[in-house]
C-alpha cells in the first residue's frame, strides 16, 4: 500500500511539473482592419510566431477602426484592455500621458541584444515625433504611410503643359490646376483637393503650412498658426477653390467622393497614398498608361509630406507583458515582411523598406517621400491632444476661407482659440 501510494504521489508530481513546464500564456491582440486580406496576413504571422514561441497562443480580435477609440477608452475605465493593439499614430501620445501604456525600450534593447541589431535606427524619421516621448519609445512600427502627387500627362500635353514636369512647389501646382482646368474637357479639373471637415482635407493641408515653414505649435505649447507662414500657405490652398482649379462642391465633399472623382477622370491630378495605384490598376481606365506621379509640391521651406501610420503598443494592464512585448517585437521585425507584403503596406522599418517588393516602381518614390514625411505638430512632440484636434480644427479654418466666411487672418486666429481651448483642458 505504501508503494502505491508512492507510486501515485510521483505520478501526480510528475503531472504537475509536465503541465507547468507545457502552461501557455494567452496574449490578447486587437487588431483593427476588417479587410479580409489584412486578417489572412495577421493570422498566418500568428502562426508563424506561436510556431517559434509554443508557449504563448495570441488571440487575435477583430476592433473596426471606427469603433476602437471608443473601445479602448470604455477598456481603460472599466477594465478589458487587451496585452496588445494596433494604434493611430497620432493618439499613442493620449494614452501615453493617461500613463496605459508600457515602456517598450526595454524589450528593444533585449531584442538588440539577441539579435545583434538597433531597431531604434530603422525607425523613419517622422514616426519619432509620434512614438518617441519624453526621450523613450512608447510604440514600435508596423507600417507607414505618405502621399504623393498623380497626374494624368494625357492632360498636361493637351493643355500645353510639359507632361514630364510635374509642378514641383505648391504656386506651380496652383497655376497648373487653373491652366488644366481652363484647356480641359467640361466637368474636369485640375487638381482634386477636400476643402471640408474631412481627414483628407488636413492630410494634405498639412504639406502645404509645413512647407511654407508654419508650425502647429511653438516653443511654449501653444497655437502657432497666427503667423504670416500659415496665412499664406492657407491662401494658396483655398485659392485652387476659389478660383475654380477643383470642384465646387469640394468644401462638402467625402474624402472617397473626390478619390473617385480622379478614377473616373474627374480631375488631372490628385495627392493620395501608394493605395491609388492598385485602383488604377483594377480599374484600368483608358489613360492609365499616362499616370505619372511626383513628390509632393515644396513650399519656401521645404517639402513635407504627409505621414500616416499604425505601431502595436503593450498595454499596462496586461498580465502577460514579457509574451505581448515577444508578439510585439517578432510582428515589428521578423515577421515584418511576410505580413507587409500580405497587406500590401509600407513596413515602418527604413532597411526592410528598401527591398523588394519596395523597391520596384511606384513604391520608390513614396519610400523616398517617407524620409519627408513629418507629424501634424512637426517639429514639437507629440500632444495627447492631437487624436482630437485631427477631427475637424484645422479643416474649419479650411473651409471657412474656402467658402470666402473668413479670411485668412480671421481663420487663423479663430482656429489658434479653439487649438488653445482644447489644449488649456
Amino acid at each position: 500500500m505504501k508503494k502505491y501510494q508512492l507510486l501515485m504521489a510521483g505520478a501526480a508530481a510528475l503531472a504537475m511539473m509536465t503541465s507547468h513546464t507545457f502552461a501557455k500564456e494567452t496574449v490578447t491582440f486587437w487588431q483593427f482592419s476588417t479587410i479580409e486580406g489584412d486578417i489572412a496576413a495577421w493570422n498566418d504571422a500568428i502562426k508563424a510566431f506561436e510556431a517559434a514561441n509554443p508557449d504563448i497562443d495570441i488571440n487575435m480580435e477583430i476592433v473596426p477602426w471606427a469603433s476602437q477609440q471608443q473601445r479602448l477608452v470604455s477598456a481603460l475605465t472599466t477594465g478589458g484592455l487587451p496585452d496588445v493593439s494596433m494604434l493611430g499614430n497620432n493618439v499613442v501620445a493620449q494614452f501615453q500621458a493617461a500613463g496605459a501604456l508600457v515602456l517598450l525600450d526595454p524589450y528593444m534593447e533585449a531584442y538588440d541584444k539577441a539579435n545583434g541589431t538597433d531597431v531604434a535606427s530603422q525607425v523613419w524619421p517622422g514616426d519619432k515625433g509620434y512614438y518617441f516621448l519624453q526621450g523613450k519609445w512608447w510604440g514600435a512600427p508596423v507600417n507607414v504611410e505618405t502621399r504623393a502627387l498623380f497626374y494624368r500627362k494625357d492632360l498636361f500635353q493637351a493643355a500645353g503643359l510639359d507632361p514630364d514636369k510635374p509642378p514641383q512647389t505648391w504656386e506651380e501646382l496652383a497655376k497648373d490646376a487653373k491652366i488644366l482646368t481652363e484647356k480641359a474637357p467640361k466637368g474636369t479639373y485640375g487638381v482634386g483637393l477636400n476643402m471640408g471637415i474631412s481627414y483628407d482635407t488636413i492630410h494634405n493641408f498639412m504639406s502645404v503650412w509645413l512647407g511654407y515653414g508654419a508650425r502647429m505649435l511653438d516653443d511654449k505649447g501653444k497655437c502657432a498658426f497666427r503667423s504670416p507662414e500659415f496665412e499664406d500657405a492657407l491662401t494658396v490652398f483655398t485659392g485652387m477653390f476659389k478660383d475654380g482649379s477643383t470642384h465646387p462642391d469640394a468644401a462638402t465633399m467625402a474624402d472617397d467622393t473626390v478619390r473617385r472623382g480622379f478614377l473616373d477622370g474627374n480631375y488631372a491630378m490628385i495627392l493620395q497614398a501608394p493605395v491609388l495605384v492598385r485602383d488604377i490598376k483594377t480599374e484600368n481606365p483608358p489613360w492609365a498608361k499616362d499616370v505619372g506621379i511626383a513628390l509632393v509640391p515644396a513650399g519656401p521651406a521645404g517639402r513635407a509630406g504627409f505621414l500616416g501610420g499604425w505601431p502595436l503598443v503593450l498595454w499596462n494592464a496586461s498580465e502577460h507583458k514579457e509574451a505581448a512585448a515577444k508578439w510585439i517585437m517578432f510582428a515589428t521585425h521578423d515577421g515584418l515582411k511576410q505580413l507587409a507584403t500580405a497587406g500590401g503596406f509600407i513596413p515602418g522599418n527604413i532597411q526592410l523598406a528598401q527591398e523588394a517588393p519596395w523597391d520596384q516602381a511606384p513604391y520608390p518614390l513614396f519610400v523616398k517621400q517617407l524620409y519627408d514625411a513629418k507629424p501634424y505638430q512637426y517639429p514639437s512632440e507629440a500632444i495627447p491632444e492631437m487624436g482630437q484636434l485631427e477631427v475637424n480644427a484645422v479643416q474649419t479654418a479650411v473651409q471657412a476661407v474656402a467658402l470666402g466666411k473668413q479670411t485668412a487672418n480671421e481663420a487663423a486666429a479663430d482656429l489658434c482659440t479653439t487649438i488653445d481651448e482644447v489644449l488649456a483642458r
